[in-house]
């Protein structure tokens, strides 16, 4: 076992052995006490990077950070340890958080449900941003998008990244669950990943028209998830110039103080 994976099991059992003693504090201490029961489980260069520009948007100008942060190693191998399996994610992949000891995995349900819990305005609260719509129609719009990207986006960036050479910028990390065998196959799966690119690429497009950004003329968390997977593309070599829509929402998310550097 790892120094790390010490580490990581020591505190999943701090968190079962103490959960957040919400039945015993006041409103105000309950507040405090659930923000600071959320852990972020994240690799660096990975889908974790969603999560983490999510956290960045919910977390900027408040005075305490939202969620503890561990940085996990796929080469120590701390994905696989059967604490983090039985724990937090069976399926051994990252991102994933922990809430008041419940496990939340899969970026899209993860930006969902830090959206719904910190991101909706709260009358009162100048520490809730607004940043994710209430319940009704936007929230089904915003809940499309985030869905969308992870079923095709993320899909195809996969693809087309197992195609890439181990260890480059945006290419598989060797000894992770995505490191397969190249060969003739996978590599002309990418080649069909750029043109399956070219095809969801143009949807975005085609939604960005006429707006400044995915909901309309108000930014929110569905623009930061689907942001962060273009992101990625732009890492996997896949060009945007024929895309002006998204050309221009991409400059003005990239220049939020929040996702900057």
């Amino acid at each position: 076992m790892t120094h790390n994976q010490r580490n990581i099991e020591r505190h999943l059992d701090t968190t079962r052995e103490h959960p957040p003693p919400f039945l015993h504090t006041k409103p105000a201490t309950v507040c405090k006490a659930r923000k600071m029961s959320l852990t972020f489980y994240h690799v660096p260069f990975s889908t974790s990077n969603v999560t983490a520009a999510v956290l960045d948007e919910l977390e900027y100008g408040r005075s305490e950070p939202l969620a503890k942060r561990v940085q996990f190693s796929i080469k120590a191998g701390d994905t696989r340890a059967p604490e983090y399996l039985s724990t937090v994610n069976p399926n051994g992949r990252v991102p994933a958080i922990l809430h008041e000891g419940v496990s939340v995995w899969e970026s899209a349900a993860i930006t969902m449900y830090l959206g719904e819990t910190f991101g909706v305005a709260k009358d009162g609260d100048a520490d809730q941003p607004s940043l994710y719509p209430a319940l009704g129609p936007k929230r089904g719009e915003a809940m499309k998008w985030i869905v969308w990207a992870n079923v095709n986006l993320a899909a195809a960036g996969s693809r087309l990244a197992a195609a890439l050479p181990r260890d480059t910028p945006g290419g598989v990390e060797r000894g992770s669950r995505d490191d397969v065998e190249q060969n003739e196959k996978v590599k002309a799966d990418g080649d069909k990943a750029r043109e399956d690119f070219a095809k969801w690429l143009g949807v975005l497009d085609k939604g960005l028209e006429g707006k400044e950004y995915l909901l309309g003329q108000n930014y929110s968390l569905a623009d930061t998830h689907v942001f962060s997977f273009v992101r990625w593309t732009t890492m996997l070599k896949v060009d945007l110039s024929p895309y002006a829509h998204i050309k221009a929402w991409f400059a003005k998310v990239e220049a939020r103080p929040a996702l900057k550097g």
